[in-house]
């Protein structure tokens, strides 16, 4: 969808109330702030504001020397789709963010998100005024199904039908009912972003979307969009919209070259996630997509091979002692690094001193519970995938390695599918398979007989080379460090190879 070049949009009169309120909403907003509609007003020239500056995302969204990057996320519910956004979509941390959401207490939702401005309670609408939005009422054991299905919708709709108003019992459950503002949202895209701005539209709002983007169309508002996400609601019983005249709204959307493609928050997805996150993967690079590597290629006659990895943790601290220690010791060894998104967001720059020597390799965007990896369904998977790779290409990384929290079938289909190497070591420390650590073996004895003992127990599963793993999150990784490299590079007679020569 392309826009045209800047020109006077809409007549005298938008003109002059663009000046009136555009300037003084301009001023906050470029401060990023928080939007809270608390009262319900008859007219959107005195619709109350309360406005709440948050100082810590000022930076980020202050763009007055040029075009902004935004947001309408329309329909927010839980921040679901604020989530998917900031996590996966290119560049989407620098987007500024309006959430419109006619249940206020999904307000909470929102709160840990910077660069962005909330509307709630407000339900968007084709004009300005009030309206009764229905929600859920708060969960309870006895709750019961709803079609068919055990769950909590949140957040609402403006448009219900008459067994959804009558009571808990049908549909939705719609036991809540408040009389809230409601704002056009065409005319309030043409005075909140100019054209030069890049703005996506994700609307999802429970059958609203046909009266407001039947306005916008005549509004000529889709000048001021560049993508369109959102989602068709056919079922929903909106009053004067018939079955054809809601087809023929879509089909006058496809003549005028207007394209909805699919945001599915709740599920992860969006429907050009594969298409905006295609694998980057240099050509030459050794190994296959999705396929395991737990062990080093040998070189006829030659010595086994050993790789040395660190799984690092989010625990900064005892992450940077142990690669710290690794980098001071002599041998200057090849070690892989496997580090978390959220650890390369809140620590670029110590991803960039380390990547000057060691290859960095991902582990998922945050971390699971143990064993609950392996357990999660293929769209949580990939928004984790991606949402580490993007936060690597950020520090100017391009990570081919996947060290996983677990191994199953769909982590390796996700893998694949993202163009990654899995590592899974021939062993770790702390071990996870043969000799394991115990209070009698180890835990019970001082950290200079620990020592060997770790060592034994690492060395009667390496014997052979392969790849070994250090875990940050545990002490005694930094114990033994020094020692165990010292062992691998005077007495083992391996050889050392990074990640790279591992798998050739």
């Amino acid at each position: 969808m392309s826009k045209p070049n800047k020109s006077l949009a809409g007549n005298v009169a938008n003109l002059l109330l663009g000046m009136f309120l555009g300037y003084g909403l301009f001023l906050l907003q470029s401060l990023n702030v928080y939007v809270d509609y608390t009262a319900p007003t008859p007219s959107h020239l005195d619709m109350h504001r309360r406005w709440l500056l948050d100082d810590s995302t000022r930076t980020s969204s202050e763009q007055k020397d040029g075009p902004r990057k935004i947001l309408l996320d329309c329909g927010a519910n839980v921040a679901s789709t604020v989530q998917l956004f900031r996590e996966t979509y290119p560049e989407g941390r620098d987007y500024i963010i309006h959430s419109f959401e006619l249940d206020e207490r999904l307000a909470p939702y929102f709160a840990a998100y910077s660069n962005h401005v909330l509307h709630c309670p407000v339900a968007v609408a084709s004009k300005y005024g009030n309206i009764t939005a229905y929600a859920e009422s708060a969960w309870k054991p006895d709750k019961g199904r709803v079609r068919g299905a055990d769950m909590q919708w949140g957040g609402g709709a403006i448009y219900a039908s008459d067994s959804e108003k009558k009571d808990e019992i049908h549909g939705r459950r719609f036991g809540v009912r408040n009389v809230i503002p409601m704002v056009d949202l065409s005319l309030w895209i043409q005075e909140n972003t100019a054209l030069e701005d890049y703005v996506i539209f994700k609307l999802d709002v429970e059958g609203a979307e046909y009266e407001i983007l039947e306005k916008m169309l005549k509004d000529g508002t889709f000048k001021w969009i560049d993508k369109f996400y959102g989602e068709f609601h056919g079922w929903s019983p909106v009053p004067g919209w018939s079955t054809q005249r809601k087809q023929d709204l879509i089909q006058t959307l496809k003549i005028n070259n207007i394209t909805m493609l699919e945001w599915a928050g709740e599920h992860k997805r969006y429907q050009d996630i594969e298409l905006l996150h295609k694998p980057d993967i240099p050509e030459n690079t050794p190994g296959v997509p999705g396929m395991v590597y737990s062990n080093c290629s040998r070189s006829p006659g030659g010595p086994a091979r050993l790789a040395l990895t660190v799984q690092v943790g989010m625990n900064a601290k005892a992450a940077f002692k142990l690669v710290e220690t690794i980098r001071a010791h002599p041998s200057k060894m090849p070690v892989t690094l496997f580090v978390y998104g959220d650890f390369v967001q809140d620590f670029p720059d110590l991803i960039t001193k380390w990547s000057d020597r060691y290859t960095i390799g991902i582990r998922e965007g945050a971390p699971f519970p143990a064993g609950h990896w392996v357990l999660q369904n293929g769209y949580v998977m990939a928004m984790s995938l991606v949402s580490s790779v993007q936060r690597m290409s950020e520090v100017s990384l391009n990570p081919v390695y996947y060290y996983p929290d677990g191994l199953s079938q769909r982590v390796q289909h996700v893998a694949k599918n993202r163009g990654l190497r899995i590592i899974q070591p021939t062993t770790q420390f702390p071990p996870n398979l043969g000799t394991l650590l115990v209070e009698d073996n180890y835990y019970n004895y001082r950290d200079v007989e620990r020592t060997p003992k770790a060592l034994r127990i690492l060395y009667e599963r390496i014997s052979k080379g392969g790849i070994l793993s250090l875990n940050t999150d545990h002490p005694d990784s930094y114990m033994i460090s020094a020692f165990l490299m010292d062992y691998l590079y005077e007495n083992s007679g391996f050889e050392l190879v990074s990640m790279e020569n591992c798998l050739k």
